[in-house]
């Protein structure tokens, strides 16, 4: 029996598999660095709203691995 296969009968069988947990540090790290400027520049209230929105894109997977 292939790896294939075995996958194949796994989800046959009603195994489902998870969703890939990982963000693009790149993306993670960008909006991060702006976050920092914006609080270095003295604007805590959008740097306040910028974390909200990261935090959305995350969740939304709009930050998963291997996205632009």
């Amino acid at each position: 029996m292939s790896f294939r296969d075995k996958v194949q009968d796994w989800i046959d069988n009603g195994f489902t598999p998870a969703p890939n947990p990982l963000c693009s540090k790149r993306l993670v790290i960008k909006n991060l660095i702006q976050i920092n400027q914006l609080l270095e520049d003295g604007s805590p209230y959008i740097a306040s709203e910028r974390i909200k929105f990261l935090i959305n894109d995350i969740e939304s997977g709009k930050c998963d691995a291997g996205k632009l």
